[in-house]
Formats: C-alpha cells, sequence, structure tokens
C-alpha cells in the first residue's frame, strides 16, 4: 500500500526535546501547533458533551417519548450531508485556520442564545421544535468544522506520528465523555440545565482563542481554487469510489452511525430512566463509563509502534464492539451496565481512530478535506440510526433495541471484511 500513502506535507516545526520526546503515546505532543490543537479539542468537546447530556435530558423531560427523545439526539447528524462536503471543498481551498476560527464564532453565538432561551431570558418557555431547531443548527456548524479540524490535525505532525496525534486527539474527546456527562448530570440536579449552554458557548470562544495563533502547513490550494467548486466536489468523489480500500474504510465507518453510536446517544436516556430507573446522575455515569472505555482504547492504539496489519486489527476491533452492544443489552444494573460500557468504548474507539488514520495517511493532503467530508457523512447516519433506535425501543423495548444494533453491526463487519480483500492487506 506504500504507492497509495500520501504526502502530506511536513510540518516544519522544531520539535521540542523532553520527557513527553521519550514516549511513544505522547509522541505528538513533540509539536507546539499540534499541542495547541489538542487543548482545543479537549475544551470544544467538553462543552459538545456537556450540551449533548442536557439536550437528552431536556428532551426527555418535556416529552417522555423515546422516539422523540432519539430524534431530537439525532438530527444533528442531518447537516453533515450538505454542510460537511461543502467544508471539505472549502478546507480544500482556502485556509483551514481562517475556517476554523469562523466556526468557532458561529458556535459560540449559538450558544449564548440556547443558553439565553433555556434561561428564560427570552421570556418564553422551551419547547420541543426548539430544541429540534437548535440542534440543527449546532449540526450545521459541527458539519463544518469537523472536516477542517481533522485535516489540521494530519497537517501538524510529520506522517510518521499521525496514528499517534489522530489517536491522541480522540483521546482529547474521550476524557470529555468520562467528565463531561457528569458534570452536567451534576449541575442540571444542582442548578438547572440553562448554565450547562452558557458553559458551551465560553467552550467555543477558548477554542477562538486557542487556534488564533495556530501556524500549520497545508498543500498549495490554488489547483483547486481553479477549478469550479462542483468541479472539486466531484474530483474527490471521484476518488473515493474508484480507491477501493478508501470506500471501504468510508463504509466501515459508516455501521457504528447507524448501528452503533446513534443507539447508544439515542437510547441511552431512556435506559437509565426505564432500565435503570436512575434518568439523572445514572445517565452521567453510563455515559463516563463509555468515555473511561474509549480512552482506554485510543490511548492504547497511540502506544502503538508500527503496525503492518492495521486493517486486520481494525476488524478485529470492530467486530468486538458489536458483541460489547449485544452484552450490553442483556444488563440491568448500572455496575454491569457500566462495565458492558467500557469494553464498548474501548473497542469501538479504537477501531474508529485506526479507520481515521488509515484514511488520513492514504489519501493525498490536496484531497484530504473532501474525502473526510465524505467519510464523515457518517455522522448524518446518526440521525437516521437514531430514529430507528427510537422506533424499535418504543415497540420492541429498550434492551432489545441494543440487541438488534450489536448483532447488525457485528454482522457487517464480517460482510465487508469479506469483500474486501484490501482490508486484510498490509498498510
Amino acid at each position: 500500500m506504500s504507492d497509495q500513502v500520501s504526502d502530506a506535507p511536513h510540518t516544519s516545526e522544531t520539535p521540542r526535546k523532553g520527557r513527553l520526546s521519550n514516549l511513544q503515546t505522547f509522541s505528538a505532543f513533540k509539536y507546539p501547533n499540534y499541542r495547541l490543537l489538542w487543548i482545543s479539542t479537549l475544551i470544544s468537546s467538553g462543552g459538545n458533551w456537556v450540551q449533548q447530556v442536557t439536550i437528552g435530558w431536556l428532551s426527555y423531560n418535556i416529552t417522555e417519548d423515546a422516539l422523540l427523545t432519539g430524534s431530537v439526539l439525532g438530527i444533528r447528524g442531518l447537516p453533515f450531508l450538505i454542510a460537511g462536503p461543502i467544508s471539505g471543498v472549502l478546507s480544500d481551498r482556502m485556509d483551514r485556520r481562517k475556517l476554523m476560527l469562523i466556526t468557532q464564532v458561529y458556535l459560540a453565538l449559538l450558544g449564548l442564545v440556547f443558553a439565553s432561551l433555556v434561561s428564560g431570558l427570552l421570556f418564553t418557555d422551551v419547547a420541543v421544535w426548539h430544541l429540534f431547531v437548535f440542534t440543527f443548527l449546532f449540526g450545521s456548524g459541527w458539519a463544518m468544522n469537523n472536516p477542517i479540524r481533522q485535516a489540521m490535525v494530519a497537517n501538524s505532525v510529520p506522517r510518521e506520528h499521525m496514528m499517534n496525534a489522530i489517536a491522541m486527539n480522540s483521546a482529547a474527546f474521550q476524557v470529555t465523555r468520562i467528565i463531561g456527562p457528569s458534570v452536567a448530570g451534576i449541575l442540571i440536579a444542582n442548578v438547572g440545565p440553562s448554565v450547562n449552554f452558557f458553559i458551551q458557548a465560553g467552550a467555543f470562544v477558548l477554542v477562538f482563542v486557542l487556534v488564533l495563533p495556530l501556524r500549520i502547513p497545508q498543500e498549495d490550494f490554488s489547483v483547486s481554487k481553479g477549478q469550479s467548486f462542483f468541479a472539486n466536489f466531484k474530483e474527490g468523489v471521484a476518488y473515493a469510489t474508484k480507491t477501493p480500500v478508501i470506500m471501504a474504510l468510508i463504509l466501515m465507518g459508516m455501521i457504528p452511525s447507524l448501528f452503533l453510536m446513534s443507539f447508544i446517544n439515542g437510547l441511552m436516556p431512556v435506559f437509565a430512566a426505564e432500565v435503570l430507573d436512575n434518568a439523572d446522575e445514572g445517565l452521567g455515569n453510563l455515559l463516563s463509563a463509555y468515555g473511561v472505555g474509549a480512552l482506554i482504547g485510543t490511548l492504547s492504539l497511540a502506544s502503538l509502534g508500527k503496525v503492518q496489519h492495521k486493517g486486520i486489527m481494525l476488524l478485529i476491533a470492530a467486530m468486538s464492539s458489536g458483541l460489547a452492544m449485544i452484552a450490553f443489552s442483556f444488563t440491568s444494573t448500572l455496575w454491569l451496565s457500566m462495565l458492558a460500557l467500557v469494553g464498548m468504548g474501548a473497542t469501538q474507539m479504537f477501531y474508529m481512530a485506526t479507520n481515521n488514520t488509515l484514511i488520513q495517511t492514504i489519501v493525498p493532503d490536496t484531497l484530504r478535506g473532501r474525502v473526510l467530508s465524505l467519510f464523515m457523512l457518517d455522522f448524518a447516519l446518526v440521525s437516521i440510526g437514531a430514529i430507528v433506535a427510537g422506533a424499535i425501543a418504543k415497540n420492541y423495548g429498550i434492551s432489545e433495541g441494543f440487541f438488534f444494533g450489536g448483532a447488525v453491526a457485528f454482522s457487517l463487519f464480517i460482510i465487508l471484511g469479506v469483500v474486501f480483500k484490501q482490508l486484510r492487506g498490509k498498510f
């Protein structure tokens, strides 16, 4: 596969020597630009998790309906169908840093407006349609931000440190997955939900400040700018569909969005309330347990040296994540549920970070934003999956919904591994 590995721009930064340089787990932190970007990921994802838990709590509190709660949480992915590809093309045509700054301003203002609504400053009660509108608008900003951020992570370190950089970036997200839901649950129980949205707005302001001084190398985008916007998009689609291993990796990324993440995001508030009878702090504990596992998975990946059979490693972790969800579906006590979620988080994030790394190392930088935006269409599938999850839970039961998601995901991973022999090759 060496002929397909990208010639991503080599960072001109001089790494700083120190204890971190001796640890494979933290090798990407030798580069100052990456450190700033990583801290910004930590802050923005922290605000994101506080918001997600609070939205789920508000939705179920207002509606007491599993299908509506799943739909509210899932609709955030729909904008990835349109805003994601637009962002991908723009990130290959323009300065990625400037684009990222613009998205932070938008997300901060949106969070401030919704916080004012929830707190009563806008003199109206929160209705379900407010939750749908806010979640959709937030998803639009997130869809613009994600391909840009991921491309910048890859540009901030030399290629040999890319797997470590991507894994540690995922680890930042998982650290906040552990802390954020618990903090959100405590704040909801003791202060109320509105403060959580003010926290999120403040988080995006801090991200803006951190991104401002970044100077990350990027391939010359004059070639992309010389073509029409639509021609740029078609070029990215053509590359993805005509490169079998990229097509396989994109499909591998879609499965958890449809049958794993969507079920976790959409049904966890209902599972905590109806199966565990612990709606507030129980939800935070469940999501934090998943985050602990996810952190274990991403740190394990970050600690690996050179691995030739990353595709085999990817398939094993993917199938294990499906089995872990099946195990979770049989739990009915908090500690057993948390234990199963640790396993689910570890296997799923190990596999998703590996998937992301493989795509980023294969795709050339001039196409990176566009291909990543196609890869991130899986976020849109979360919306569909959340609605499916809510429908199954409403008609057959919460636990049955989780069993269905895990079983289907496990089966599809096996099928992809058989059909795409490229996944079993050396990378």
